[in-house]
């Protein structure tokens, strides 16, 4: 149960779309290690590839636009790759990699999701319910379900189908 709201959590915060991003990324720019037998990123196209997933997520991602990490750090996180592993970085690395520069904004596309479900959930309650009343069948059940209770389940609701257009692309 624990991993099921582990995964919900990072589905609403967006680090399942990067993350799918990411891979979708290094499949189109790595290469073939004979030596290793692995697919390994070069390290010279870190740069471009970390612009692809930025363009990528700007995209995708409800929210500001969110810039890429400047040239200056790119080259820093390159060099110190060089120094350790000159062949290339794994899959996993390049994940890491930007989730961490990722990080900061992923916090801002949760917040959004948020609000627009807080903002939107009261109307969409109060008109259900009012629909609902509309029903001859319907009104006595609708009147017993407290109207608090159907923000909630609208505000959940919102936050997951924020989610259902960005899974399809």
């Amino acid at each position: 149960m624990a991993q099921f709201f582990s995964r919900m959590w990072e589905r609403a915060q967006g680090k399942l779309d990067v993350l799918r991003i990411c891979d979708k990324v290094f499949e189109e720019l790595a290469v073939m290690n004979t030596a290793k037998n692995a697919k390994l990123l070069d390290i010279s196209s870190l740069h471009i590839a970390t612009l692809m997933v930025y363009n990528s997520i700007n995209k995708q991602l409800v929210g500001p636009h969110k810039d890429p990490p400047c040239m200056q750090v790119i080259s820093y996180k390159m060099e110190s790759y060089r120094a350790v592993k000159p062949e290339g970085i794994t899959q996993q690395e390049f994940r890491e990699l930007i989730m961490e520069w990722v990080k900061k904004d992923l916090r801002l596309v949760l917040a959004n999701k948020a609000v627009v479900a807080i903002l939107a959930a009261p109307l969409l309650a109060v008109s259900a319910k009012n629909a609902g009343r509309q029903v001859p069948r319907m009104r006595d059940t609708v009147d017993k379900v407290p109207t608090p209770l159907l923000f909630v389940v609208f505000s959940a609701g919102l936050m997951l189908l924020q989610d259902v257009g960005a899974g399809k692309q």
